[in-house]
């Protein structure tokens, strides 16, 4: 009993509270189904799969896959390093692909299979809520399951169900202490948010005024959230998680339209709505993503971005991505089904690829992309970014660049690294901190990215490297990003200018000015290229029967070099066939220099370079842990 008069207390405090309760209209909430479905959109889904062979290839792909879980085992409760997050994504993806399969075909084997994987997870004993990502994402599969198939679940089976998504769901939130996705400003608030109004709009009639408070509560805490796609669209933690952290967002204002037919004030955000196109930008010719931050390369179709074509009424935002369907970049993504659904209302035989050739996105990672065409493998492809360490997922990468021409990605990211190995190494890899031993990860510091270093000093944390100054002219494109800050301490200013002269040659050209003592500067770039140095200023680049010549121009006294291969703890990623090319300058104080560095398919002068003062050897390691 006094559990739930705390409850009601709880309730009735964020009702009274809240300017978002008070708009919501909960008298005419949508019958079951009401997450995502409207009336209709059963019958459109169906006529969609017959008029598009886009449609009828992801139709078919999850009614394979809901074929198979028919005979699969239910799933277990098994966690993996400190988080369930695979079997609540699993989970997921069974539920939605058998819900949608039932509904699609009215085969009772698909709700059977469906209704008996969701009453085995309500038998765990919770869904992790030290890792809350966990829950949010468990909460949704079951929400899914219980609305989709209300008509079919026997009342004793809703029961359990609805009761799990309340207890080991709902009610998992209000434990502050894991439940601190409410104040974070990144994916975990929109997953987490997103998993809670699902359950809780799915389950409404079971205990209306807490479901009511605690969406109000989602709400007001979603735009904290919003605010990292301010002001251009771009997404700070980069490719994956925008397809991440964007798709849930997509998920909650999808089934906050269809429950209560609002929007909640997100789809009027100019920001938000511009970050479909950020994605769009950042898939290169190679079919590879600019994967800066804790990012994979490889690029596939975004369920997600289809609500933002429907929303805007704007087939083309979905132009590259009904390419990748065609070319068999289409995954078994537990979201597909909204593919189905958002695409439905949409003309896919109106798409046109973009216009513009530039993004350029400001705000908390500054990025700029060029590129030169739409539609074929050779075109080139450039994009350079600012930001900070500091920023959730962020490498130490700021000045980082790609570079793809004749279809050869010249200068690379390696991407991300995954999260448990580290982990269970007991590397302390969530701690941003200056010292932290986050950066002495290869894959995560400065050592591996396409950037400057000083003395091999990390890059200060908390410096915002901002793009200054763009160029969009038949003879320029590029931009110049303002490094100064992170380099605070080593220099006194410190620019990066990246531009494309008319045939698609890259300049980098960086402007040091040194502080008060003399150091060592290295210009360094990854790459998957064969390497040669072939003379003082020039390093010969060959790949896949291509070549690139990387030269440094002028007569700074500098050192080409190629990198020894990175000796790799016991527990990294080894990156095959990765090699670091670059030059090595030795600056003395106050000295100011521009360090010219062009890519080009054309070989150029070799020069003499002054000879390099040597300097006294200073250790710059990392300390090691007590």
């Amino acid at each position: 009993m006094k559990k739930y008069l705390l409850l009601s207390i709880f309730a009735l405090f964020f009702v009274a509270t809240s300017l978002s309760a008070q708009e919501l209209n909960y008298d005419n909430i949508a019958p079951h189904p009401r997450l995502l479905l409207k009336s209709g959109d059963i019958t459109a889904m169906k006529e969609f799969a017959s008029r598009s062979d886009n449609a009828r290839k992801t139709h078919d792909m999850i009614i394979t896959e809901a074929d198979g879980y028919l005979s699969a085992m239910p799933l277990t409760r098994k966690m993996t390093g400190r988080r369930l997050l695979s079997v609540s994504r699993e989970a997921l993806k069974r539920v939605f692909y058998l819900s949608y399969a039932y509904l699609m075909t009215d085969d009772v084997r698909y709700a059977q299979r469906a209704e008996r994987e969701m009453l085995t997870i309500c038998e765990f004993d919770d869904w992790n809520p030290a890792h809350f990502l966990d829950v949010g994402e468990m909460t949704m599969a079951l929400a899914i399951g219980y609305d989709w198939l209300y008509r079919y679940l026997p009342v004793h089976s809703r029961s359990i169900i609805g009761t799990a998504i309340y207890e080991k769901g709902l009610l998992a939130s209000e434990n502050d202490k894991q439940a601190w996705f409410f104040t974070a400003d990144n994916n975990w608030n929109q997953v987490c948010n997103a998993g809670m109004i699902y359950g809780a709009l799915a389950t409404l009639e079971r205990s209306p005024e807490y479901c009511k408070a605690l969406i109000a509560k989602c709400i007001e805490s979603n735009p904290i959230a919003q605010k990292c796609y301010e002001p251009d669209g771009g997404y700070p933690e980069g490719y994956s998680y925008w397809d991440y952290g964007t798709s849930f967002e997509v998920m909650l204002v999808a089934a906050l339209q269809s429950a209560l037919g609002t929007d909640a004030g997100i789809a009027s955000q100019k920001s938000f709505m511009n970050s479909a196109s950020f994605m769009t930008y950042l898939t290169a010719p190679s079919g590879k993503s600019f994967n800066f931050a804790d990012s994979g390369a490889a690029v596939k179709s975004m369920p997600a971005k289809y609500w933002f074509a429907r929303q805007s009424n704007d087939a083309s935002i979905v132009a590259v991505d009904e390419m990748l369907i065609k070319q068999g970049k289409l995954e078994k993504d537990r979201l597909l089904p909204i593919y189905m659904l958002f695409g439905s209302s949409l003309d896919l035989g109106k798409t046109h690829l973009p216009k513009s050739h530039i993004w350029v996105n400001h705000g908390e990672a500054p990025i700029f992309v060029y590129r030169s065409g739409w539609e074929s493998d050779d075109d080139t492809y450039f994009a350079i970014k600012g930001g900070q360490a500091s920023t959730n997922h962020a490498h130490m990468d700021a000045g980082s660049f790609i570079y793809e021409r004749d279809g050869v990605r010249w200068a690379i990211d390696l991407g991300m690294h995954d999260y448990n190995t580290l982990e269970q190494a007991g590397v302390d890899l969530w701690n941003r901190g200056q010292n932290s031993e986050r950066w002495s990860i290869f894959r995560l510091g400065a050592e591996s990215h396409n950037v400057l270093t000083i003395n091999n000093q990390p890059h200060n944390v908390k410096g915002i490297a901002e793009i200054v100054e763009t160029f969009d002219l038949p003879r320029q494109k590029g931009a110049i990003v303002n490094l100064t800050p992170t380099f605070e301490g080593s220099a006194t200013n410190v620019t990066r200018k990246a531009e494309l002269d008319k045939n698609d040659n890259l300049t980098i050209t960086d402007h040091i000015a040194m502080g008060d003592t003399p150091s060592t500067v290295e210009w360094r770039m990854a790459t998957n290229a064969e390497a040669q140095i072939i003379a003082p200023n020039i390093i010969l680049l060959t790949q896949d029967g291509k070549t690139m010549y990387l030269r440094l121009k002028g007569k700074v006294a500098a050192e080409a070099k190629i990198w020894p291969d990175h000796q790799y703890k016991e527990f990294e990623k080894v990156d095959k066939n990765l090699r670091r090319v670059g030059f090595v300058l030795q600056l003395k104080a106050g000295q100011t220099v521009d360090v010219e560095v062009s890519l080009t398919s054309e070989k150029g002068k070799s020069i003499s370079l002054p000879k390099m003062p040597k300097l006294p050897k200073l250790n710059f390691g990392f300390r090691k842990k007590a």
